[in-house]
């Protein structure tokens, strides 16, 4: 009869997987992560079929924590400048806390082993931002852009205050205010210099 499945040998799996491929790269071997996890080389296998199934669960884990991430304590009534500086803040904290899993996503969206269905899977849990930008632009305080498109110059921008505040931390409140203060000029539809 199997053993039952632990949770927390899951878990533990994936967290020291996250590390060992932000350090060593996806081409890192299972038995280094099982034995930097404590554990027997074939533990692994109990809980995922094979490495490409663990580097599948990790997209998902890394994407659903940061999902979490960005939207926690989102405020429902809060404008649109207001929703996306919050969930900027939160990305960049996220990002800062999490260097590894922020490394082995990047990787994970260039493998050629994702399973199509997976990102789709992943974008679900990202509904509720593609809500608040596509209620924004409905409501014309964002220009017209394409939500990926957006999304893609929000992490790139995000990613690079995130660069700056580790070089210098003492920083860190200045490089997020400026920072989205530069990506809110680029998306907002009204041109704050005509305010001015």
């Amino acid at each position: 009869m199997a053993r039952p499945k632990s949770e927390e040998k899951r878990n533990t799996l994936l967290s020291v997987a996250i590390k060992v491929f932000a350090r060593n790269g996806l081409t890192a071997s299972t038995s280094s992560i099982t034995s930097e996890a404590g554990m027997a080389a074939g533990t692994l296998f109990i809980y995922f079929k094979g490495k490409d199934e663990l580097l599948n669960a990790l997209y998902v884990e890394i994407k659903k924590d940061l999902a979490e991430a960005m939207l926690r304590d989102h405020r429902e009534n809060s404008s649109a400048e207001e929703a996306m500086k919050h969930v900027w803040n939160n990305y960049i904290d996220w990002g800062i806390q999490n260097p590894d899993s922020l490394a082995v996503l990047h990787k994970l969206k260039v493998w050629e082993g994702l399973k199509p269905e997976i990102p789709e899977e992943t974008a679900k849990r990202l509904c509720q931002l593609q809500t608040l930008t596509e209620t924004a632009i409905a409501g014309g305080a964002l220009k017209d852009i394409p939500y990926e498109f957006m999304l893609a110059l929000f992490s790139a921008q995000t990613e690079t205050v995130m660069q700056f505040i580790k070089q210098d931390p003492d920083k860190a409140e200045l490089y997020k205010e400026r920072g989205f203060e530069l990506f809110w000029t680029g998306v907002n539809k009204t041109d704050r210099l005509q305010k001015q």
